[in-house]
């Protein structure tokens, strides 16, 4: 009996402290990645506009081939929206859309997550470097005021996002330089 009593204790110990490491983590979660691709950042920025070349590269769209895809608004740019369905719960459910884009310098997407409540963001960062181009990937997520349970499941999704989402990232980048280094030079970033 001893024994089960010190047991519970040291459960609720351990409840205790993963509850005040939740109460004071920041709401605020980011990982980043990065890659150097050999092409000009217009051949990079080709790719990364539309969501029509995103399944070309994501990491997610090899997990499940059976994901249905829906496209809304203007085929490239802000406003361009693409949403999926999946069974597979590494992929799930949700949608993404660009809501800043800046010419061969940066794209910017809003995500939602099924029922995840919070504001998430991925911006995939184009510098030009002398090998061709860095890509860094970035990923921003905000659970604050979304109510205790989705923040508490946020902050501790955020404890392990490098982690978890890190790999993802990483797969995506080298699929990504794949496909770029695989593809003709665009005839207007010749003459840059």
């Amino acid at each position: 009996m001893k024994a089960l009593k010190t047991l519970g204790y040291a459960f609720a110990g351990v409840v205790a402290i993963i509850a005040m490491v939740l109460v004071f983590k920041s709401p605020q979660s980011h990982m980043q990645r990065s890659v150097v691709i050999q092409a000009p950042p217009a051949s990079v920025y080709q790719q990364l506009i539309s969501f029509k070349n995103f399944n070309s590269w994501s990491p997610w769209a090899k997990l499940d081939p059976n994901t249905r895809y829906t496209y809304e608004g203007p085929e490239s740019g802000v406003g361009a929206k693409m949403s999926w369905v999946s069974e597979n719960p590494n992929v799930g459910s949700g949608s993404q859309w660009i809501v800043e884009a800046v010419e061969n310098k940066m794209v910017k997407n809003g995500m939602a997550f099924g029922d995840m409540k919070g504001d998430y963001f991925a911006t995939l960062e184009l510098e030009e470097v002398p090998e061709g181009t860095k890509v860094t990937w970035h990923y921003d997520g905000d659970v604050k005021g979304t109510g205790m349970v989705n923040s508490a499941l946020g902050k501790a999704f955020g404890l392990f996002i490098d982690r978890a989402l890190g790999p993802f990232y990483e797969d995506g980048l080298k699929s990504l330089k794949q496909v770029v280094e695989s593809q003709p030079v665009p005839a207007d970033s010749l003459n840059q």
